[in-house]
C-alpha cells in the first residue's frame, strides 16, 4: 500500500482499544508505541474511540504521551475534548473530574440510563447484571485487569456495560426492549454496552471530524482502526477504514457499503502495520 499520509493534507487516525491498540490479554500497547511514536512525530492525531470510559482513557493517554488529544468515550456516549486545543468547544460543559476539558453529551448521562434499564429488567424479569451490580475486585476477575483498572472500568458517564452470558437471539429479542426506552445495545469484543439511543462510534467520529475541518478551515482526511462489529459504526465514519484481525485470526462480519481493508496482523501488532504502512515506514 502506498503512504497515505503526505505533510499537505491535513489526516485524523482513529482507533479502538481493546483487541486493537491494546493487546487482548494484556492490555498493552508497547507492540504499538514505536508505531504511534512516529505518528505523532509527523503530526498525526491519534484519537482514542473506544467504549472505555474517560478515566480509563485519562489514564492511558497520560501513559502514551497523548495528553492534548480529544477523546470519544463510552461507545460514542460522549466526546471530550482539552479546552487549550484550539478546536471550537467553547460552548460545551466542564469534563467531570478533567480540569481544563470540556464534554459533548451525545447521548444519555448514567442516571438516566440506569433509569431506564431498571425498566427493562422489571419488564423481562432478567437480571441483565451491569458494572453496577459487581465490585471492583469481581471485574478484575472476569477480564484480568488490575483492581485499580477495573475501578476505572466502572467508573461509568453515560453508559452500562452487561456482563451477562446470554445467547444471541435473546440479545436480539432484547433489542426492542432497549429501543423502547430509548436505548440501544452494542456487542464489543466481550461484553454488551448499552447507551442512549441514536449514539454509536460512528456519529461521534463525524463530530469530531467536523471540529478539525472548522478549526483548519479546510477537509480533514479519516483513518480508523478497529477488530469487532462494535467498530462497524467508526469504520463508516472514516474514509480509510482497516479492519483487524480477532484473537482467532478470523475478522468479525462487518455489514458495510464501503470498502473495509482486513489486516491479518492482530490487536498491535496489526495497528503498528497499518501505521508504518500508511507512513511509508520500513523499518
Amino acid at each position: 500500500m502506498a503512504p497515505l499520509l503526505r505533510d499537505a493534507e491535513p489526516w485524523l487516525v482513529f482507533t479502538d482499544l481493546d483487541g486493537t491498540l491494546l493487546d487482548w490479554h494484556t492490555y498493552s500497547a508497547e507492540v504499538a508505541r514505536p508505531a504511534l511514536e512516529r505518528l505523532r512525530a509527523a503530526g498525526v492525531p491519534v484519537l482514542f474511540c473506544s467504549s472505555k470510559t474517560a478515566a480509563e482513557q485519562r489514564s492511558l493517554r497520560q501513559e502514551l504521551g497523548l495528553h492534548s488529544m480529544p477523546c470519544i468515550v463510552e461507545n460514542g456516549a460522549a466526546i471530550i475534548a482539552p479546552q487549550c486545543s484550539g478546536l471550537p468547544t467553547g460552548d460545551w460543559d466542564p469534563a467531570p473530574e478533567e480540569s481544563g476539558r470540556r464534554v459533548k453529551v451525545l447521548g444519555l448521562r448514567i442516571d438516566e440510563v440506569q433509569a431506564r434499564l431498571d425498566r427493562v429488567r422489571q419488564r423481562t424479569g432478567l437480571a441483565l447484571r451491569g458494572y453496577r451490580e459487581i465490585t471492583d475486585a469481581d471485574l478484575a476477575a472476569l477480564t484480568g485487569l488490575t483492581l485499580e483498572a477495573a475501578g476505572r472500568a466502572r467508573k461509568r458517564d453515560y453508559s452500562e456495560t452487561l456482563i451477562d452470558e446470554l445467547s444471541d437471539e435473546l440479545w436480539e429479542k432484547l433489542d426492542a426492549e432497549f429501543a423502547q426506552e430509548g436505548l440501544e445495545c452494542r456487542h464489543g469484543g466481550r461484553f454488551h454496552t448499552v447507551t442512549g439511543a441514536g449514539t454509536d462510534k460512528g456519529r461521534a467520529v463525524r463530530e469530531v471530524v467536523a471540529l478539525y475541518e472548522s478549526a483548519y478551515g479546510r477537509s480533514v482526511n479519516s483513518i480508523g482502526l478497529g477488530d469487532s462489529a462494535n467498530d462497524a459504526p467508526l469504520l463508516a465514519a472514516v474514509g480509510h477504514p482497516f479492519l483487524l484481525a480477532r484473537e482467532d485470526g478470523t475478522w468479525a462480519p462487518m455489514k458495510h457499503g464501503a470498502v473495509i481493508l482486513r489486516v491479518a496482523g492482530r490487536g498491535p501488532y496489526g495497528w503498528a502495520e497499518v501505521a508504518d504502512s500508511l507512513l511509508g515506514y520500513s523499518g
